[in-house]
């Protein structure tokens, strides 16, 4: 591990000098070989990178399947299957899980291969990936006590998103690896440094469903970060 990132606060829970590893801020594990270099790192201490690496294990061999990029396909045929060998139980769960929905696309109804998903792991993930963008790209920290809110939001509360990441920013940033496989754009507020928006399309926009939204198809993740939780649209839930 580089110099660089030991001893230094962890991104993830704002503990002062206890990193003791150099965390890819997007796992390796969601991109094809040709498009896994010069991904960003960050300093971390070993129990967030082991909790944050559990949720990519989790996530990187379920994501794939509800991915409209042909990158996502290659990812199912060639990665997923040893993944989910590594873990029979998770290969049970959706296995005995899947179900047939019909899904618009182009405005065609089609039937399509769903399965059961764990979003609360979702959530997490990306209110960690929204901590590790803010150093990365704008230098800071966020505090521990600031709120972080991440994960799919129904229509409405999309437009509010987007309405909050089109104000005046301090710094944008916008990304995109391998050709549409992940793409971001993240703001960072102006009286408040810690004060972030981000969004995210993994896979050409991963298709999700949501209990707080029926009958939407959500391809969109949100994450912001935030002094109080009643100024996120996360912290309304």
């Amino acid at each position: 591990m580089s110099k660089r990132h030991r001893g230094k606060t962890c991104v993830y829970c704002a503990g002062p000098g206890i990193s003791d590893s150099a965390d890819h801020v997007f796992s390796r594990e969601f991109l094809p070989v040709e498009h896994r270099g010069n991904m960003p790192k960050v300093p971390a201490c070993t129990p967030c990178n082991r909790a944050k690496s559990d949720l990519e294990h989790y996530l990187s061999a379920v994501l794939p399947f509800g991915g409209r990029h042909a990158g996502s396909s290659e990812m199912l045929e060639a990665e997923v299957p040893r993944r989910l060998a590594k873990n029979p139980r998770l290969h049970r769960e959706l296995a005995t899980g899947q179900q047939t929905i019909w899904v618009e696309q182009n405005g065609v109804i089609l039937p399509t291969l769903a399965i059961p998903f764990d979003g609360t792991k979702l959530d997490a993930l990306f209110a960690m990936l929204a901590r590790g963008l803010a150093f990365h790209h704008f230098g800071v920290v966020i505090p521990s006590t600031h709120f972080i809110g991440a994960g799919t939001l129904a229509r409405v509360g999309e437009q509010a998103m987007e309405g909050l990441l089109a104000l005046n920013a301090k710094v944008r940033v916008a990304v995109s690896v391998g050709d549409g496989l992940l793409d971001y754009e993240g703001a960072q507020g102006v009286g408040d440094p810690a004060l972030t928006i981000w969004r995210f399309r993994l896979y050409g926009g991963v298709m999700l469903a949501d209990g707080d939204a029926p009958g939407e198809r959500l391809t969109t993740i949100w994450a912001s970060s935030s002094p109080q939780k009643e100024q996120s649209l996360f912290g309304l839930e």
